[in-house]
Protein backbone atom coordinates (compact mmCIF):
# COMPACT_ATOMS: atom_id res chain seq x y z
CA UNK A 1 0.00 0.00 0.00
CA UNK A 2 1.25 3.51 -0.85
CA UNK A 3 2.39 5.64 2.08
CA UNK A 4 -0.27 8.29 1.46
CA UNK A 5 -3.02 5.67 1.54
CA UNK A 6 -1.84 4.33 4.89
CA UNK A 7 -1.57 7.84 6.31
CA UNK A 8 -5.03 8.74 5.01
CA UNK A 9 -6.56 5.65 6.62
CA UNK A 10 -4.90 6.42 9.97
CA UNK A 11 -6.11 10.02 10.00
CA UNK A 12 -9.60 9.20 8.74
CA UNK A 13 -10.09 6.54 11.42
CA UNK A 14 -8.77 8.85 14.12
CA UNK A 15 -10.97 11.79 13.08
CA UNK A 16 -14.09 9.63 12.94
CA UNK A 17 -13.45 8.27 16.44
CA UNK A 18 -12.71 11.74 17.84
CA UNK A 19 -15.97 13.06 16.39
CA UNK A 20 -17.84 10.40 18.38
CA UNK A 21 -16.55 12.01 21.58
CA UNK A 22 -14.13 9.23 22.43
CA UNK A 23 -11.17 10.49 24.51
CA UNK A 24 -8.02 11.10 22.45
CA UNK A 25 -5.99 8.31 24.09
CA UNK A 26 -8.67 5.69 23.46
CA UNK A 27 -9.23 6.90 19.90
CA UNK A 28 -5.53 6.38 19.20
CA UNK A 29 -5.63 3.01 20.96
CA UNK A 30 -8.43 1.73 18.72
CA UNK A 31 -6.66 2.96 15.57
CA UNK A 32 -3.40 1.41 16.77
CA UNK A 33 -4.96 -1.98 17.49
CA UNK A 34 -6.74 -2.15 14.12
CA UNK A 35 -3.63 -0.97 12.26
CA UNK A 36 -1.40 -3.42 14.15
CA UNK A 37 -3.69 -6.31 13.26
CA UNK A 38 -3.78 -5.52 9.54
CA UNK A 39 -0.27 -4.13 9.00
CA UNK A 40 1.83 -6.03 11.55
CA UNK A 41 0.69 -9.59 10.86
CA UNK A 42 -2.49 -10.21 12.85
CA UNK A 43 -2.20 -11.57 16.38
CA UNK A 44 1.63 -11.30 16.53
CA UNK A 45 1.20 -7.62 15.69
CA UNK A 46 -1.25 -7.17 18.55
CA UNK A 47 1.16 -8.94 20.91
CA UNK A 48 3.87 -6.56 19.76
CA UNK A 49 1.65 -3.61 20.66
CA UNK A 50 1.11 -5.03 24.15
CA UNK A 51 4.86 -5.52 24.61
CA UNK A 52 5.44 -1.98 23.38
CA UNK A 53 3.17 -0.65 26.13
CA UNK A 54 5.75 -1.55 28.75
CA UNK A 55 8.83 -0.45 26.83
CA UNK A 56 7.34 2.96 25.96
CA UNK A 57 6.86 4.07 29.57
CA UNK A 58 9.66 2.21 31.36
CA UNK A 59 12.15 4.92 30.52
CA UNK A 60 14.22 7.12 32.81
CA UNK A 61 13.34 10.30 30.90
CA UNK A 62 9.66 10.10 31.93
CA UNK A 63 10.31 9.97 35.68
CA UNK A 64 10.23 13.79 36.09
CA UNK A 65 6.56 13.82 35.03
CA UNK A 66 5.02 12.45 38.28
CA UNK A 67 7.56 14.38 40.37
CA UNK A 68 6.71 17.71 38.71
CA UNK A 69 2.98 17.04 39.03
CA UNK A 70 3.28 16.04 42.70
CA UNK A 71 5.43 19.11 43.43
CA UNK A 72 2.89 21.41 41.79
CA UNK A 73 -0.03 19.73 43.56
CA UNK A 74 1.62 20.07 46.95
CA UNK A 75 2.43 23.75 46.44
CA UNK A 76 -1.08 24.42 45.16
CA UNK A 77 -3.07 22.51 47.81
CA UNK A 78 -0.96 23.82 50.71
CA UNK A 79 -1.46 27.41 49.56
CA UNK A 80 2.26 28.10 49.25
CA UNK A 81 1.83 29.26 45.67
CA UNK A 82 -0.90 31.75 46.57
CA UNK A 83 1.26 33.04 49.43
CA UNK A 84 3.97 33.88 46.90
CA UNK A 85 1.40 35.68 44.74
CA UNK A 86 0.21 37.70 47.75
CA UNK A 87 3.80 38.79 48.35
CA UNK A 88 4.08 40.05 44.79
CA UNK A 89 0.75 41.84 45.25
CA UNK A 90 2.17 43.79 48.19
CA UNK A 91 5.16 44.94 46.10
CA UNK A 92 2.95 46.24 43.27
CA UNK A 93 1.42 48.93 45.49
CA UNK A 94 -0.46 51.67 43.59
CA UNK A 95 0.90 50.64 40.18
CA UNK A 96 -1.52 51.35 37.33
CA UNK A 97 -3.08 48.14 35.99
CA UNK A 98 -1.82 46.26 39.05
CA UNK A 99 -4.46 43.51 38.85
CA UNK A 100 -3.66 42.81 35.19
CA UNK A 101 0.04 42.70 36.04
CA UNK A 102 -0.71 40.47 39.02
CA UNK A 103 -2.63 38.14 36.67
CA UNK A 104 0.49 37.76 34.53
CA UNK A 105 2.78 37.13 37.51
CA UNK A 106 0.28 34.75 39.11
CA UNK A 107 -0.20 32.91 35.82
CA UNK A 108 3.54 32.44 35.36
CA UNK A 109 3.90 30.94 38.86
CA UNK A 110 0.80 28.71 38.76
CA UNK A 111 1.25 27.79 35.10
CA UNK A 112 4.86 26.74 35.57
CA UNK A 113 3.78 24.43 38.39
CA UNK A 114 0.68 22.99 36.71
CA UNK A 115 1.83 23.02 33.07
CA UNK A 116 -1.80 23.24 31.96
CA UNK A 117 -3.02 26.33 30.12
CA UNK A 118 -6.66 25.38 30.60
CA UNK A 119 -6.26 24.74 34.35
CA UNK A 120 -4.40 28.04 34.80
CA UNK A 121 -7.08 29.98 32.90
CA UNK A 122 -9.90 28.41 34.91
CA UNK A 123 -8.17 29.07 38.23
CA UNK A 124 -7.23 32.67 37.43
CA UNK A 125 -10.69 33.37 36.03
CA UNK A 126 -12.27 32.12 39.24
CA UNK A 127 -9.92 34.00 41.60
CA UNK A 128 -9.11 37.29 39.86
CA UNK A 129 -11.83 38.04 37.29
CA UNK A 130 -14.60 38.99 39.78
CA UNK A 131 -12.21 41.35 41.61
CA UNK A 132 -11.01 42.97 38.36
CA UNK A 133 -14.55 43.63 37.14
CA UNK A 134 -15.55 44.91 40.59
CA UNK A 135 -12.68 47.42 40.50
CA UNK A 136 -13.90 48.81 37.18
CA UNK A 137 -11.32 47.17 34.90
CA UNK A 138 -12.39 46.98 31.27
CA UNK A 139 -13.17 43.60 29.79
CA UNK A 140 -10.03 43.91 27.65
CA UNK A 141 -7.78 44.40 30.68
CA UNK A 142 -9.62 41.76 32.73
CA UNK A 143 -10.04 38.87 30.32
CA UNK A 144 -6.95 39.28 28.11
CA UNK A 145 -4.18 38.75 30.71
CA UNK A 146 -6.01 35.81 32.30
CA UNK A 147 -6.07 33.93 28.98
CA UNK A 148 -2.85 35.20 27.43
CA UNK A 149 -0.51 34.24 30.25
CA UNK A 150 -1.26 30.57 29.66
CA UNK A 151 1.04 30.70 26.65
CA UNK A 152 4.02 30.94 29.00
CA UNK A 153 3.05 27.72 30.82
CA UNK A 154 5.00 25.39 28.57
CA UNK A 155 8.14 27.54 28.63
CA UNK A 156 8.96 28.34 32.26
CA UNK A 157 10.22 25.22 34.09
CA UNK A 158 9.50 23.19 36.07
CA UNK A 159 6.57 21.73 34.16
CA UNK A 160 5.55 18.28 33.04
CA UNK A 161 4.33 19.31 29.59
CA UNK A 162 7.87 20.02 28.38
CA UNK A 163 8.97 16.58 29.58
CA UNK A 164 6.12 14.96 27.65
CA UNK A 165 7.02 16.95 24.53
CA UNK A 166 10.68 15.93 24.81
CA UNK A 167 9.70 12.29 25.27
CA UNK A 168 7.38 12.25 22.24
CA UNK A 169 9.88 14.19 20.10
CA UNK A 170 12.81 12.08 21.39
CA UNK A 171 14.97 15.06 22.32
CA UNK A 172 16.94 15.90 25.48
CA UNK A 173 14.62 16.76 28.40
CA UNK A 174 17.11 18.90 30.30
CA UNK A 175 18.06 21.00 27.28
CA UNK A 176 14.42 21.59 26.33
CA UNK A 177 13.57 22.66 29.90
CA UNK A 178 16.47 25.12 29.96
CA UNK A 179 15.81 26.36 26.42
CA UNK A 180 12.36 27.65 27.41
CA UNK A 181 13.59 29.99 30.15
CA UNK A 182 14.73 32.96 28.06
CA UNK A 183 11.79 32.83 25.58
CA UNK A 184 9.42 32.54 28.56
CA UNK A 185 10.95 35.63 30.17
CA UNK A 186 10.78 37.54 26.88
CA UNK A 187 7.13 36.62 26.34
CA UNK A 188 6.20 37.55 29.92
CA UNK A 189 8.04 40.86 29.56
CA UNK A 190 6.14 41.64 26.33
CA UNK A 191 2.84 40.91 28.09
CA UNK A 192 3.76 43.25 30.95
CA UNK A 193 4.95 45.92 28.49
CA UNK A 194 1.67 45.75 26.57
CA UNK A 195 -0.39 46.11 29.77
CA UNK A 196 1.74 49.00 31.05
CA UNK A 197 1.65 50.92 27.76
CA UNK A 198 -2.08 50.33 27.21
CA UNK A 199 -2.92 51.46 30.76
CA UNK A 200 -0.77 54.57 30.27
CA UNK A 201 -2.69 55.66 27.17
CA UNK A 202 -6.07 54.27 28.34
CA UNK A 203 -6.07 54.78 32.13
CA UNK A 204 -9.86 54.47 32.28
CA UNK A 205 -9.56 50.77 31.37
CA UNK A 206 -7.64 50.02 34.59
CA UNK A 207 -8.75 52.63 37.11
CA UNK A 208 -6.60 53.19 40.18
CA UNK A 209 -8.04 52.30 43.56
CA UNK A 210 -6.97 52.63 47.15
CA UNK A 211 -4.57 49.93 48.25
CA UNK A 212 -3.63 49.25 51.85
CA UNK A 213 -0.18 50.69 52.47
CA UNK A 214 2.43 48.14 53.43
CA UNK A 215 5.73 49.14 55.03
CA UNK A 216 9.06 48.16 53.49
CA UNK A 217 9.81 46.07 56.57
CA UNK A 218 6.61 44.05 56.16
CA UNK A 219 7.31 43.55 52.45
CA UNK A 220 10.79 42.23 53.20
CA UNK A 221 9.51 39.96 55.98
CA UNK A 222 6.84 38.27 53.82
CA UNK A 223 9.32 38.04 50.92
CA UNK A 224 11.83 36.13 53.03
CA UNK A 225 9.06 34.09 54.64
CA UNK A 226 7.04 33.03 51.60
CA UNK A 227 8.68 33.98 48.30
CA UNK A 228 12.34 33.06 48.74
CA UNK A 229 11.68 29.51 50.02
CA UNK A 230 9.52 28.84 46.97
CA UNK A 231 12.25 30.32 44.79
CA UNK A 232 14.68 27.92 46.44
CA UNK A 233 12.54 24.97 45.31
CA UNK A 234 12.54 26.26 41.74
CA UNK A 235 16.32 26.71 41.92
CA UNK A 236 16.72 23.15 43.17
CA UNK A 237 15.09 22.04 39.91
CA UNK A 238 16.30 24.54 37.32
CA UNK A 239 19.63 25.36 38.97
CA UNK A 240 20.63 21.76 39.56
CA UNK A 241 19.91 20.85 35.94
CA UNK A 242 21.74 23.93 34.63
CA UNK A 243 24.79 23.41 36.83
CA UNK A 244 24.97 19.74 35.88
CA UNK A 245 24.58 18.70 39.50
CA UNK A 246 21.57 16.49 38.76
CA UNK A 247 19.68 14.97 35.87
CA UNK A 248 16.11 16.25 35.24
CA UNK A 249 14.75 13.24 37.12
CA UNK A 250 17.03 13.78 40.13
CA UNK A 251 16.31 17.51 40.15
CA UNK A 252 12.55 16.88 39.99
CA UNK A 253 12.79 14.42 42.90
CA UNK A 254 14.85 16.92 44.92
CA UNK A 255 12.36 19.70 44.25
CA UNK A 256 9.46 17.46 45.27
CA UNK A 257 11.22 16.53 48.51
CA UNK A 258 11.85 20.22 49.19
CA UNK A 259 8.16 21.03 48.67
CA UNK A 260 7.25 18.31 51.20
CA UNK A 261 9.71 19.73 53.73
CA UNK A 262 8.51 23.29 53.13
CA UNK A 263 4.88 22.27 53.64
CA UNK A 264 5.91 20.59 56.91
CA UNK A 265 7.82 23.66 58.09
CA UNK A 266 4.78 25.89 57.45
CA UNK A 267 2.55 23.26 59.10
CA UNK A 268 0.37 23.09 56.00
CA UNK A 269 0.77 19.37 55.33
CA UNK A 270 -2.00 17.14 56.63
CA UNK A 271 -3.52 13.86 55.61
CA UNK A 272 -6.27 15.46 53.51
CA UNK A 273 -3.82 17.61 51.49
CA UNK A 274 -1.46 14.67 51.04
CA UNK A 275 -4.32 12.50 49.80
CA UNK A 276 -5.49 15.19 47.33
CA UNK A 277 -1.97 15.76 46.02
CA UNK A 278 -1.25 12.07 45.50
CA UNK A 279 -4.66 11.51 43.88
CA UNK A 280 -4.10 14.42 41.46
CA UNK A 281 -0.65 13.08 40.64
CA UNK A 282 -1.95 9.56 39.95
CA UNK A 283 -4.83 10.84 37.82
CA UNK A 284 -2.77 13.21 35.65
CA UNK A 285 0.25 10.88 35.39
CA UNK A 286 -1.94 7.95 34.31
CA UNK A 287 -3.56 10.12 31.64
CA UNK A 288 -0.18 11.35 30.35
CA UNK A 289 1.40 7.90 30.34
CA UNK A 290 -1.63 6.46 28.54
CA UNK A 291 -1.20 9.13 25.88
CA UNK A 292 2.53 8.40 25.57
CA UNK A 293 1.84 4.66 25.20
CA UNK A 294 -0.57 5.08 22.30
CA UNK A 295 1.54 7.82 20.73
CA UNK A 296 4.66 5.65 20.63
CA UNK A 297 2.72 2.76 19.11
CA UNK A 298 1.22 5.15 16.57
CA UNK A 299 4.72 6.31 15.62
CA UNK A 300 6.00 2.76 15.30
CA UNK A 301 3.12 1.78 12.99
CA UNK A 302 3.70 4.88 10.85
CA UNK A 303 7.36 3.91 10.58
CA UNK A 304 6.64 0.23 9.79
CA UNK A 305 4.11 1.01 7.05
CA UNK A 306 6.44 3.57 5.49
CA UNK A 307 3.89 6.37 5.98
CA UNK A 308 6.27 8.45 8.13
CA UNK A 309 9.29 8.10 5.83
CA UNK A 310 7.11 8.58 2.73
CA UNK A 311 5.64 11.80 4.09
CA UNK A 312 9.09 13.01 5.23
CA UNK A 313 10.71 12.35 1.85
CA UNK A 314 7.80 13.96 0.05
CA UNK A 315 8.04 17.14 2.13
CA UNK A 316 11.84 17.37 2.01
CA UNK A 317 11.90 16.95 -1.77
CA UNK A 318 9.33 19.67 -2.41
CA UNK A 319 10.67 22.60 -4.44
CA UNK A 320 9.85 24.95 -1.57
CA UNK A 321 12.28 26.70 0.81
CA UNK A 322 12.57 24.68 4.06
CA UNK A 323 11.56 27.65 6.21
CA UNK A 324 8.28 27.97 4.30
CA UNK A 325 7.52 24.34 5.13
CA UNK A 326 8.42 24.92 8.80
CA UNK A 327 6.06 27.91 8.87
CA UNK A 328 3.31 25.78 7.30
CA UNK A 329 3.85 23.19 10.04
CA UNK A 330 3.51 25.90 12.70
CA UNK A 331 0.32 27.22 11.08
CA UNK A 332 -1.05 23.66 11.17
CA UNK A 333 -0.32 23.51 14.91
CA UNK A 334 -2.04 26.88 15.46
CA UNK A 335 -5.14 25.69 13.60
CA UNK A 336 -5.27 22.38 15.50
CA UNK A 337 -5.06 24.36 18.74
CA UNK A 338 -8.52 25.70 17.97
CA UNK A 339 -10.01 22.23 18.33
CA UNK A 340 -7.71 20.05 20.47
CA UNK A 341 -5.72 20.03 23.69
CA UNK A 342 -1.94 20.43 23.55
CA UNK A 343 -0.90 16.82 24.17
CA UNK A 344 -3.34 15.52 21.53
CA UNK A 345 -1.80 17.84 18.92
CA UNK A 346 1.69 16.67 19.86
CA UNK A 347 0.65 13.05 19.45
CA UNK A 348 -0.69 13.65 15.96
CA UNK A 349 2.04 15.92 14.59
CA UNK A 350 5.39 15.07 16.23
CA UNK A 351 5.88 11.62 14.61
CA UNK A 352 5.67 13.39 11.23
CA UNK A 353 7.15 16.81 11.98
CA UNK A 354 10.33 15.81 13.83
CA UNK A 355 11.78 13.64 11.02
CA UNK A 356 11.20 16.59 8.67
CA UNK A 357 13.03 18.96 11.03
CA UNK A 358 15.93 16.48 11.27
CA UNK A 359 15.93 16.10 7.48
CA UNK A 360 16.24 19.86 7.01
CA UNK A 361 19.06 20.00 9.57
CA UNK A 362 17.29 22.39 11.97
CA UNK A 363 18.04 22.29 15.69
CA UNK A 364 15.29 20.12 17.27
CA UNK A 365 15.54 22.02 20.58
CA UNK A 366 14.91 25.30 18.75
CA UNK A 367 11.95 23.85 16.89
CA UNK A 368 10.62 22.31 20.11
CA UNK A 369 10.36 25.70 21.81
CA UNK A 370 8.88 27.39 18.75
CA UNK A 371 6.29 24.62 18.43
CA UNK A 372 5.44 24.81 22.15
CA UNK A 373 4.66 28.52 21.73
CA UNK A 374 2.56 27.74 18.65
CA UNK A 375 0.73 24.99 20.57
CA UNK A 376 -0.16 27.31 23.45
CA UNK A 377 -0.99 30.26 21.17
CA UNK A 378 -3.37 28.04 19.21
CA UNK A 379 -5.35 27.41 22.39
CA UNK A 380 -6.16 31.14 22.69
CA UNK A 381 -6.64 31.91 18.99
CA UNK A 382 -10.16 33.17 18.07
CA UNK A 383 -12.72 32.08 17.24
CA UNK A 384 -12.42 28.46 18.42
CA UNK A 385 -9.41 28.32 20.77
CA UNK A 386 -10.15 25.85 23.57
CA UNK A 387 -9.10 28.28 26.33
CA UNK A 388 -11.59 30.88 25.09
CA UNK A 389 -14.49 28.56 25.91
CA UNK A 390 -12.98 27.78 29.31
CA UNK A 391 -12.95 31.52 30.07
CA UNK A 392 -16.55 31.83 28.87
CA UNK A 393 -17.46 29.06 31.30
CA UNK A 394 -16.01 30.82 34.37
CA UNK A 395 -16.89 34.41 33.36
CA UNK A 396 -20.13 36.18 34.35
CA UNK A 397 -23.05 35.71 31.96
CA UNK A 398 -22.82 39.27 30.61
CA UNK A 399 -19.37 38.52 29.14
CA UNK A 400 -19.85 37.61 25.47
CA UNK A 401 -17.59 35.60 23.17
CA UNK A 402 -16.98 38.82 21.21
CA UNK A 403 -15.59 40.40 24.41
CA UNK A 404 -13.30 37.41 24.87
CA UNK A 405 -12.10 37.51 21.25
CA UNK A 406 -11.28 41.23 21.46
CA UNK A 407 -9.48 40.84 24.78
CA UNK A 408 -7.28 37.91 23.75
CA UNK A 409 -6.29 39.15 20.27
CA UNK A 410 -3.33 41.33 21.46
CA UNK A 411 -1.91 38.33 23.30
CA UNK A 412 -2.23 36.15 20.20
CA UNK A 413 -0.32 38.83 18.30
CA UNK A 414 2.39 38.84 20.98
CA UNK A 415 2.63 35.04 20.72
CA UNK A 416 3.07 35.25 16.95
CA UNK A 417 5.62 38.03 17.44
CA UNK A 418 7.62 35.78 19.78
CA UNK A 419 7.55 32.96 17.22
CA UNK A 420 8.84 35.37 14.56
CA UNK A 421 11.52 36.62 16.97
CA UNK A 422 12.78 33.10 17.71
CA UNK A 423 12.79 32.22 14.01
CA UNK A 424 14.81 35.36 13.23
CA UNK A 425 17.12 34.91 16.24
CA UNK A 426 17.32 31.20 17.10
CA UNK A 427 20.21 31.84 19.52
CA UNK A 428 17.58 33.11 22.01
CA UNK A 429 16.54 29.46 22.36
CA UNK A 430 19.92 27.77 22.21
CA UNK A 431 21.97 30.16 24.37
CA UNK A 432 21.00 28.71 27.77
CA UNK A 433 21.45 25.03 26.73
CA UNK A 434 24.75 26.17 25.22
CA UNK A 435 25.85 27.49 28.62
CA UNK A 436 24.95 24.10 30.07
CA UNK A 437 27.32 22.46 27.59
CA UNK A 438 30.14 24.69 28.79
CA UNK A 439 29.87 23.50 32.36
Amino acid sequence: MEWWMSLSLFFAGMVILLLTGLPIAFAFLVVNMVAAYFFLGGLPGLMGVVTGVFTSITTFTLLPVPFFILMGSLIFHTGLGLNAVNVLDKWLGQLRGRLSILAILMGVIIGALSGSTIATCALLGTILLPEMLKRGYSRRMSLGPLMGVGTVDALIPPNALTVVFASLAKIDVGQLLMAGILPGIIMSALYLLYITVWCYFKPEEAPAYEVTSVSLKEKLVVTFKYLLPLGLIVFMVIGFIFLGVATPTEAAATGTLASFLLALVYRRLNWDILKKSVYDTLKVTTMIFMIIIVSNTYGEILAFTGAASGMTNFIINLAIPPMVIVLAMLVTVLLLGCFMETVAIMMITLPIFMPVIDGFGYNPIWYGIVMLIALETGLITPPFGVTLFVMKGVAPSEITMADIWRAVTPFVIIGLLCIALLIAMPFLVTIVPGWMGMK
